[in-house]
């Protein structure tokens, strides 16, 4: 279900520079962890509370759902967690090699029609690129509750020079670095399986 336009969204972000970071101010960031698609905060603002001595940087291009996210971040004020709400493709040619120590992929959107496969977050050139930004030894985590993209994401996984460390096609003991999304609870909760993948660089 799409997420309804919210008026108060876009002067809230505008409120928050010390959280909702522009471009330049992404770019200039190292050694950091990389959400793409925060959706409403829930991982994003647990995993920087979870581990307070590194920097979580999350990516939502839903101005609404930003906003969401935003507030979720509000609510535990944290020094570590940084918000930008705009599409990854912005910024994510620019981002520095080896800059980046993980990177999040929870519950994207499947873009299940054949004519919308471009839209995934998993084709095979962002696949490159997420590869091109982590350091060496870092991770990129896969989380979906949709087996067709599942497929379709390992596959390209398996044609990039990632290497799969894990493959777990019931995910249902949340490790230690990690945690469980608002999608992922809702997914639960209806009995669907969690697909989870583990790359290393």
């Amino acid at each position: 279900m799409r997420t309804k336009y919210k008026a108060w969204a876009e002067p809230l972000l505008a409120e928050h520079p010390e959280i909702v970071i522009d471009k330049d101010t992404f770019l200039s960031k190292k050694d950091y962890y990389l959400e793409i698609g925060s959706g409403k905060g829930k991982f994003l603002s647990e995993m920087a509370l979870n581990n307070p001595n590194l920097t979580f940087i999350g990516v939502e291009k839903n101005i609404t759902v930003a906003g969401y996210c935003l507030k979720k971040l509000l609510e535990t004020p944290l020094s570590n967690s940084y918000l930008y709400p705009e599409d990854i493709d912005s910024v994510l040619s620019e981002i520095s090699d080896g800059s980046v120590l993980s990177i999040f992929l929870n519950f994207s959107d499947p873009w299940p029609k054949a004519r919308h496969e471009k839209r995934r977050l998993t084709t095979s050139a962002l696949v490159d690129e997420y590869y091109r930004i982590l350091a060496s030894g870092s991770h990129l985590y896969f989380k979906t509750d949709n087996k067709e993209l599942y497929e379709y994401s390992l596959e390209q996984f398996k044609n990039s020079h990632f290497l799969i460390e894990s493959m777990n096609e019931d995910y249902n003991i949340i490790e230690s670095f990690d945690v469980e999304t608002e999608y992922e609870l809702k997914a639960k909760e209806k009995g669907l399986k969690i697909y989870r993948i583990i790359l290393e660089k």
